[in-house]
C-alpha cells in the first residue's frame, strides 16, 4: 500500500503539474464495499451520506496524506459517484476518438449550462453575453441548478471554490479512451494569476468579470455559460499527451488502476473525457478544503461537505448567516489567488527545495 505521507517527488510533481497520482492508497475491502454499493444502485448514492462511499477516503490512506500535505479539514460526509458508461455500447462497429466530442477542460464552482434565454432574447432585453446575470437573483440557484449564479448577495463572487479535488479510481483504467478524467496539465498557476487579475481590476471574480465573459455563443441562436474565458486558456503553458485514439493531446489523462487515486488543485482545468472501451468508467470523487478556524459551518451537513463546489453556501444554494467577523467570500477569493497558502505540506517544500 501506498505510504501515508507524499514523497518528496510525489509533492514535487503536485507543485509542477497541478496534479498527482498515488498507486495502490484504498484498501482491497474498501473498494469492495464500495464497488457492491455502486453496482446495485448508482443513483441512490450520487449526493448521499453513505459511509462505505465515503470511506474511500475516511480510512484509507488518503486522510492522512491530505492531513499531512494540506493540513486540518472537515472529512468528507459526501461524495461524487462518478459512473462515465461507454460511448459506444451498442454499436456494432468502433468511431475513432475523433468522431465524439470534445471535451473542455473548466475549472469548479461556477455556475453552468444552457442558459435559459436565446441569445437574440438577451440582446433584445438590453443584457450581452458578457453582462447577462449581473442582476441575477443572489438568492436563487443557477438557472441549471447546479450552482449559484452567485456566490454572494453583493454579487461580487460567481465563482466558488475548495482546495483539492481528490479522485479514487475502482477499476483498471490505465490505457487511454476508457473515459478518464482528464487535465490541463500546470495550467493551475495561469488560473491563479488569471483570478489575481480579475481581483486588481476590481472584479467580480469568476463569470461575468473582467474578461471572462458570463455567456458564450453556441449554436445558432444559444448561450452557455461555464466555459473558460479565453484569455484564462491563452495563457495555459503547452502541454501534451500523445497516445494511439487520443485526440485531445491538450488533455492529460489520469491513467489509474483500481485502488489508485489523484489529488488535483482546484484551480487545475479538468474534464471527464468519452469512454471509448466496452465497460463503465469508475471514480469517486471527494471535494476537499482547508479547514477554516473562523468558519462556524465547518462539518455542517447542510454544505455536503466532500461533493460541494460552493462551501461558503448550503448545497442547495441557501446563503448561511456568518458573523461579522468573517467574510468567507474574500477568504475564498484570498485563496484562490494564493493557493499554495492552503498547504502546509507544500510550503515545507519550498523551504527545503
Amino acid at each position: 500500500m501506498h505510504a501515508t505521507t507524499l514523497s518528496n517527488a510525489e509533492k514535487l510533481r503536485l507543485k509542477r503539474d497541478g496534479f498527482v497520482i498515488l498507486e495502490n492508497v484504498i484498501p482491497c475491502d474498501v473498494i469492495s464495499r464500495a464497488k457492491e454499493l455502486i453496482n446495485h444502485d448508482p443513483t441512490r448514492i450520487v449526493h448521499g451520506d453513505v459511509p462505505d462511499i465515503n470511506n474511500l477516503y475516511n480510512e484509507s490512506a488518503l486522510r492522512l496524506i491530505m492531513l499531512e500535505a494540506m493540513g486540518p479539514h472537515t472529512a468528507p460526509i459526501n461524495a461524487q459517484v462518478a459512473v462515465t458508461l461507454p460511448q459506444f455500447a451498442d454499436a456494432v462497429v468502433r468511431r475513432p476518438a475523433s468522431a465524439v466530442y470534445h471535451p473542455q477542460a473548466h475549472v469548479d464552482g461556477g455556475w453552468a449550462g444552457q442558459c435559459p434565454m436565446s441569445r437574440s432574447e438577451i440582446l433584445a432585453s438590453g443584457a450581452t453575453l458578457e453582462t447577462w446575470g449581473s442582476d441575477g437573483d443572489p438568492q436563487s440557484m443557477g438557472p441549471a441548478g447546479h450552482a449559484p449564479l452567485w456566490q454572494d448577495r453583493e454579487r461580487t463572487v460567481a465563482i466558488g471554490s475548495y482546495t483539492a479535488l481528490v479522485g479514487v479510481c475502482l477499476n483498471d483504467q490505465r490505457i487511454p479512451g476508457k473515459g478518464q478524467f482528464s487535465v490541463r496539465r500546470s495550467a493551475h498557476e495561469a488560473v491563479e494569476a488569471f483570478f489575481r487579475h480579475q481581483r486588481e481590476l476590481g472584479g467580480p471574480i469568476g463569470g461575468g468579470g473582467p474578461d471572462w465573459p458570463r455567456l458564450q455563443p453556441m449554436g445558432a441562436d444559444g448561450a452557455f455559460a461555464g466555459i473558460m474565458p479565453q484569455k484564462m486558456v491563452d495563457s495555459y503553458p503547452e502541454t501534451r499527451f500523445e497516445a494511439d485514439d487520443w485526440a485531445w493531446p491538450e488533455l492529460t489523462p489520469t491513467l489509474m488502476n483500481e485502488g489508485d487515486a489523484v489529488i488535483a488543485l482546484h484551480s487545475l482545468p479538468h474534464t471527464a473525457t468519452p469512454n471509448l472501451s466496452d465497460d463503465p468508467r469508475m471514480n469517486v470523487f471527494f471535494r476537499i478544503r482547508r479547514f477554516r478556524e473562523e468558519n462556524p459551518y465547518e462539518g455542517d451537513p447542510r454544505v455536503g461537505w466532500g461533493v460541494s463546489d460552493h462551501p461558503d453556501r448550503q448545497l442547495s444554494g441557501e446563503f448561511l448567516d456568518y458573523p461579522d467577523s468573517y467574510d468567507p467570500f474574500k477568504t475564498s477569493v484570498d485563496k484562490m489567488c494564493d493557493h499554495w497558502s492552503e498547504w502546509d505540506g507544500m510550503q515545507r517544500l519550498d523551504a527545503e527545495t
